[in-house]
């Protein structure tokens, strides 16, 4: 797939072999643990000097002592979460004292404020916020850490531009933990359905689910299909074009294999470079490995709470064709009653204009639409990270 989507970078990240190079250049010795006194970092550096020798040294790299003073501006923690409008007095001018705007803001507040919240990049995007550590099972510098970042579909033709890739999600995964445990944790509106015309009868739970309907998907990384096959009724999406690829030149081979005993650690990729995820027949978001680095002590090290979602985008809002006010709640398509097609329509208006006494008026097909009802899966917002 590569020649044909030429890459900016030509390296290739082997997860497992990166630990183990990392592994090797932070603990060069035997010492394969994090110095926690002083003697921890004697043995660690493998010092035979003498103990003022060994106090000099710790005090040559002492940071705080060297690269802190008294006169340094006090340090404000920061964290996505916090950001807030950003405001700053402006002076004035003399023209502008002529409108009703500036001479209101004058009255209440004695100053105009310019809000420069608008040029923080990533302002429409939600932090979640890491709860409480019950148990730190994981130990620093032990686990590799990917981040994954997922965008949200949009429409596509080739020589045509219909849309562009949205962020969506990001979530941060350990290099020893399996593919199928990130697609559990992702959130898409093509998992609350099946979605069908319930125009007949409007009151239809489509959130029933059987346990034994297909739950079929993949991700494509690198040259791999990586399928999920735990379900026994789901089927290998990667087949048609997998046998569609073995009779081009330029693709080259497409292997196959499963998500569910596949982990991150086994992986072959290229950082920032575009790969799929598909399910529910045709619905695919494009993701990509943004960063692969060792587990920090910053980092939750807490097992249990991996795959952590970091960051998703807002929901979009779509608001009623009929009234304009209420969010919509269904897609109603190819009516004749409708100069929109699709309509997108609230609960009051999909009621009262479409049915009489409970029967359904005219012809048009009827869908429910999620809308912003869910952001997040439900054990994120258990787990008080949201």
């Amino acid at each position: 797939m590569e020649k044909i989507y030429k890459p900016k970078t030509n390296k290739l990240i082997n997860v497992k072999q990166a630990l183990d190079d990392f592994r090797q250049e932070i603990f060069p010795t035997a010492w394969s643990g994090i110095p926690a006194t002083e003697d921890d970092t004697r043995m660690a550096i493998n010092f035979h000097g003498t103990e003022k020798q060994f106090k000099d040294i710790l005090h040559a790299v002492d940071l705080e002592q060297h690269l802190s003073s008294d006169k340094d501006p006090r340090k404000i923690p920061f964290h996505p979460t916090k950001i807030q409008n950003v405001q700053k007095p402006i002076d004035v001018s003399d023209k502008a004292y002529r409108f009703n705007c500036v001479q209101n803001a004058l009255k209440i507040t004695g100053k105009v404020r310019k809000n420069l919240d608008s040029k923080i990049r990533y302002n429409k995007h939600k932090y979640t916020i890491p709860g409480n550590q019950e148990l730190s099972d994981l130990e620093p510098f032990s686990e590799m850490v990917l981040e994954v970042r997922f965008y949200e579909p949009f429409k596509y033709k080739p020589g045509v531009r219909l849309g562009h890739p949205k962020f969506h999600q990001e979530f941060y995964v350990l290099g020893s933990q399996f593919l199928s445990e990130l697609r559990d944790k992702i959130y898409c509106q093509c998992d609350m359905g099946p979605f069908f015309d319930i125009s007949e009868n409007p009151q239809v739970d489509i959130q029933e689910k059987d346990d034994l309907r297909s739950n079929s998907g993949f991700f494509f990384i690198h040259d791999t299909f990586y399928n999920d096959f735990r379900n026994p009724m789901n089927l290998d999406y990667s087949e048609a074009i997998r046998n569609w690829a073995d009779r081009q030149k330029h693709v080259g081979e497409l292997k196959k294999g499963s998500m569910q005993e596949t982990k991150f650690e086994h992986l072959v990729f290229r950082l920032g470079y575009p790969q799929v995820y598909q399910h529910h027949g045709n619905c695919e978001h494009i993701f990509v490995i943004s960063d692969c680095r060792l587990l920090a002590p910053s980092d939750i090290l807490e097992r249990r709470r991996y795959p952590v979602l970091n960051s998703y985008a807002f929901p979009r809002s779509i608001p009623c064709n009929i009234c304009g006010h209420c969010e919509a709640n269904y897609i109603v398509k190819n009516s004749d009653q409708h100069i929109f097609d699709p309509a997108y329509v609230c609960q009051v208006c999909f009621q009262s204009y479409h049915y009489k006494n409970s029967i359904k008026i005219g012809q048009f097909e009827a869908f429910r639409f999620l809308g912003t009802k869910i952001a997040v899966k439900e054990d994120d917002e258990i787990d008080g990270r949201i």
